[in-house]
């Protein structure tokens, strides 16, 4: 195997002990212990990532990135064709589509990198970081060489590193490009080392007989990469082999983002099935990920709720979303900030008792 010259970044320390320090805060606020449910883990998680007792995120930054998938070139996987993401960036980087209307709506700022796409987007806005022309068919082999997949990691992480400059305290990753759910569900099979049944979904909305393509397709895949459970201390240089085989150019950046953050030390907000895979992929590849991951929302794509049962995240949302490019993420930001607004705003029970006030 070629050696790449890629250092994979290791996590910020995270001292767990601001976890219990704010939990104890939230049990002291004036409403019943436990009410906020499953967002009192996560405020604890912001506040062990930021160091602090009072956790505050000032500026969300929503970065998306965009490739095109070799295998999805001249089969019914999508209900869309490869000329759609084109069509579908130039959208994203107006402002016009859904994740980045939502963006506009909550005042987060958005950046979007083409990586891989066939065509080049029209878009003035759109950042021309293109490593190739899409990935290769990876039924017949690697999806992306080494140093293809490589140059897209070290993409991410550079997005990251330029959002983070620009005050980034909180990254929200999107994708687009058809045929990627095909590519997360066979990064999925191999990492969560389970049956191709179990993570491949309708993606865009196929009917059945595309569905079975699909499987086929994975299962086929899976075959010519031939590494059917992932060995978890195997290096660098085979956990980038599997993600080269595998993977999109999209999917190498949003990991390398990932791994950016955590190495940074800013929590990172997930969104469906494609950003999970890359997240368990980062987890893997640098154990202690993991600590700065934030569930936005549960995707119905099968693979979705393995991945983030394997991450032992809960999401934020469960609303049956399947639109991807970073909308269900977004959609939980507001969520997340009024989480954080209440454990900073809120009264605390002495405080009340003292003013002389009754609590019911």
């Amino acid at each position: 195997m070629a050696q790449i010259v890629l250092q994979l970044p290791s996590p910020h320390h995270v001292d767990p002990a601001w976890r219990d320090t704010v939990q104890a805060r939230l049990d002291a606020l004036a409403k019943p212990v436990g009410s906020l449910g499953s967002l009192e883990p996560v405020l604890c998680d912001i506040a062990a990532i930021q160091g602090t007792a009072h956790p505050r995120i000032r500026r969300p930054f929503f970065l998306l990135f965009a490739a095109d998938h070799g295998v999805a070139k001249d089969r019914p996987i999508s209900r869309y064709g490869q000329h759609v993401t084109e069509e579908m960036v130039n959208h994203i980087a107006s402002g016009r589509s859904v994740s980045t209307v939502l963006a506009r709506s909550f005042d987060v700022p958005w950046r979007v990198y083409d990586v891989g796409m066939v065509s080049a987007p029209s878009h003035p806005d759109v950042r021309r970081s293109k490593v190739a022309a899409g990935t290769r068919d990876f039924t017949r082999g690697p999806a992306m060489t080494l140093d293809e997949c490589a140059e897209a990691i070290r993409i991410g992480m550079q997005a990251v590193r330029d959002a983070h400059a620009d005050g980034a305290d909180l990254v929200v990753l999107g994708e687009m490009g058809i045929g990627n759910t095909t590519a997360a569900s066979a990064l999925s099979a191999w990492l969560l080392a389970v049956d191709v049944d179990l993570v491949v979904g309708t993606g865009t909305g196929i009917r059945e007989q595309a569905l079975a393509e699909k499987r086929l397709v994975v299962r086929t895949a899976l075959s010519v990469w031939g590494e059917r459970e992932p060995s978890f201390s195997a290096g660098d240089a085979r956990w980038l082999a599997g993600l080269a085989h595998l993977g999109g150019l999209e999917l190498a950046s949003i990991c390398g983002a990932i791994l950016e953050a955590a190495a940074i030390g800013l929590p990172v907000l997930l969104d469906g099935v494609l950003v999970g895979a890359c997240a368990l992929w980062a987890e893997r590849a640098r154990p202690g990920v993991r600590d700065f991951l934030i569930a936005g929302h549960l995707s119905p794509e099968p693979a979705h709720a393995l991945l983030l049962g394997e991450l032992r995240k809960r999401p934020l949302l469960d609303l049956g979303l399947r639109v991807g490019e970073g909308s269900g993420a977004l959609m939980a930001w507001p969520i997340l900030r009024a989480g954080l607004d209440v454990l900073e705003g809120t009264a605390m029970f002495s405080e009340r008792a003292r003013s002389g006030r009754n609590v019911t």
